[in-house]
């Protein structure tokens, strides 16, 4: 279990680095490739090895892993330009994800229980907000040319990470 423990918040690192490689991308910054690249094979690999960790593996378990790999390879075959497919990756992962979303999917968020209740919920929360704002404001702000765009919607990036990151803490 310990293990396990670990490589989910190595497999959140991960989606961090894929998620900041995409920013890096869509605001023409250099090394998106190089961070893109390090995310996802990595999630791959270590989702790989939280699967084979696991003792008792269900048909949810194959799922999960196959939607996660497809969707690690289809989205770096999109984004380097690798090979064109015509939409067969995106259509497995569509319906291996909406498999999910029937099998688990709403109760994996509803299930979710804080470590400690009181004010580290309210942050979390707050948190939230703050990131969904931002990234929604931002994206339209960028969209319209409008000033400051660029910068909430990379504030939102980076309230998205730590997120992630504090979600591993603040979750059972």
């Amino acid at each position: 279990m310990k293990i396990n423990r670990i490589v989910t918040f190595l497999l959140r690192i991960a989606l961090v680095l894929l998620i900041i490689g995409a920013l890096f991308k869509i605001m023409h910054w250099p090394h998106y490739k190089e961070l893109m690249f390090v995310g996802g094979i990595s999630i791959a690999l270590l989702y790989t090895i939280r699967f084979l960790s696991k003792t008792d593996k269900s048909r949810l378990d194959f799922v999960k892993l196959g939607l996660v790999l497809l969707w690690s390879l289809g989205y770096l075959i999109k984004v380097f330009h690798l090979y064109n497919l015509p939409y067969l990756i995106e259509i497995i992962t569509m319906v291996l994800f909406f498999w999910w979303i029937i099998e688990e999917g709403f109760y994996y968020f509803k299930r979710r229980k804080f470590k400690k209740k009181g004010w580290l919920k309210i942050i979390y929360f707050i948190l939230i907000g703050f990131a969904t704002l931002s990234l929604f404001a931002g994206t339209l702000f960028k969209i319209q040319h409008w000033p400051y765009g660029s910068l909430m919607f990379t504030i939102g990036i980076f309230l998205l990470c730590f997120i992630l990151v504090f979600d591993y803490f603040v979750m059972e």
